[in-house]
C-alpha cells in the first residue's frame, strides 16, 4: 500500500539521478569503453545484441527498478528520521555496503565474470545510492 507521506516528486528525482548517472557512467567518456573491453565486446557487438524492442524493454525495466529503489530508500530514510544530505548519504553508503555490494558479488563470482565488471558496476551503485540517499533525506 502506498505511503502518502512519501513525496513522489522526490522519489522521481532520486530515480532520475540514478538513471542519469548510469547513462553518464556507462558512456564512452567515463567507463563505457572499459566496460565493453571487460566484457570482451565491441560497440558494434553491443548494438547488434539489442534490437529496438529489446533496448526499449531494458530502459523500461531500468526505469521501474530505479523508481522502486528510490521509493524503498525514501521509506528507510523516513523511518530513520534522517533529514540532512550527510545523514542520507551515510544511510545510502550502509545500504549499498550491506545489501548491494554483498549480494551482487556472488553472482559475478558464480558466473566467472571479470572482476573489473564487478568493480565498474559496484562503484556506480555506490555513487548513485549515496547521492540518492542524500537527496531524499534533505527534502
Amino acid at each position: 500500500m502506498p505511503d502518502p507521506t512519501i513525496n513522489l516528486v522526490h522519489v522521481i528525482a532520486a530515480g532520475i539521478i540514478n538513471m542519469v548517472l548510469g547513462a553518464l557512467w556507462y558512456s564512452p567518456y567515463v567507463m563505457g569503453k572499459l566496460w565493453m573491453r571487460s566484457m570482451g565486446k565491441t560497440e558494434e557487438e553491443i548494438k547488434q545484441g539489442f534490437s529496438s524492442a529489446k533496448m526499449g524493454m531494458v530502459y523500461v525495466t531500468n526505469t521501474i527498478a530505479s523508481l522502486l529503489f528510490a521509493y524503498v530508500l525514501a521509506h528507510i530514510i523516513k523511518f530513520a528520521s534522517l533529514n540532512t544530505f550527510t545523514q542520507g548519504a551515510n544511510a545510502g553508503f550502509w545500504i549499498w555496503l550491506g545489501f548491494v555490494a554483498t549480494t551482487v558479488i556472488a553472482g559475478y563470482m558464480y558466473e566467472s565474470r571479470p572482476k573489473m565488471l564487478y568493480f565498474i558496476f559496484i562503484i556506480y551503485q555506490l555513487i548513485s545510492i549515496v547521492l540518492m540517499g542524500g537527496v531524499l533525506a534533505m527534502w
